[in-house]
């Protein structure tokens, strides 16, 4: 029994392996979903700053129109006011002249504002376009890196079950078996080593006897506690490190 159960452990320490890459495995297409995701943030970041120059862009060219129409239009109205008439018609046509030309000049400093703030933008997004280029082209390495060891975890993992399955012929049936349903029900760990009196898997006390007759290592004995396949270290220590 107890080559048995050097065995057993051999093989829990190739399926604990197994477990381990699996779970890297799954975690793989997650880290690449997420730096994808980064990328996509990033993308949209830039747009953004795109559509605000774009806009600021417009306005100014609005603005300017709009400018460039009431000078002309200031000027018809100067170009007519030798011919008024009256002197109350000339100065009503001198206060619409007055009232248009600072009217002009808030839109000739509201024309700059935006001409700073676009310039600033400007600036801000070729920054901008510069990280974005540099974080694809980091992310696509790590993508591909990525994508690189899930390959090479099929390979490898293939492997580690061909060795668990020349393992498990080692095994008796009845033993296997027995591991098989604590695999499921236990998280994976279906044998637990005993240090001084101890299940290292649930650390409760084993009592004196039955700790016992677990050092003699010639039957199969379940913790109380965790209901785990118990070996005794000293019987274990060779196969443990396989």
């Amino acid at each position: 029994m107890r080559k048995q159960m050097e065995k057993l452990v051999a093989l829990q320490s190739v399926d604990v392996k197994i477990q381990e890459m699996e779970r890297v495995r799954e975690e793989l297409p997650r880290r690449i979903s997420l730096l994808e995701e980064e990328i996509k943030k990033a993308e949209e970041k830039v747009l953004a700053e795109r559509n605000e120059v774009e806009k600021l862009l417009k306005e100014r060219r609005r603005k300017e129109k709009d400018l460039e129409e009431e000078v002309d239009r200031v000027k018809k109205t100067e170009a007519r006011v030798f011919e008024i008439k009256t002197n109350k018609e000339y100065q009503a046509v001198l206060k619409e002249i007055e009232n248009s030309k600072k009217l002009n000049r808030q839109r000739e400093e509201e024309i700059l504002e935006i001409l700073e703030r676009h310039e600033e933008k400007q600036k801000q997004l070729q920054q901008e376009e510069k990280n974005l280029e540099a974080k694809r082209q980091e992310f696509a390495k790590q993508i591909k890196e990525l994508k690189a060891q899930a390959a090479s975890f099929e390979k490898e993992m293939a492997q580690q079950q061909h060795l668990r399955d020349e393992r498990g012929k080692e095994i008796s049936s009845t033993l296997l078996r027995k591991y098989q349903m604590l695999l499921g029900r236990r998280q994976g760990r279906a044998v637990a080593q005993v240090i001084n009196g101890v299940c290292q898997a649930c650390h409760m006390n084993l009592r004196p006897q039955l700790y016992i007759e677990l050092q003699k290592q010639d039957t199969l004995i379940l913790c109380p506690s965790c209901n785990r396949i118990l070996v005794w270290s000293n019987g274990s220590s060779q196969a443990g490190q396989t």
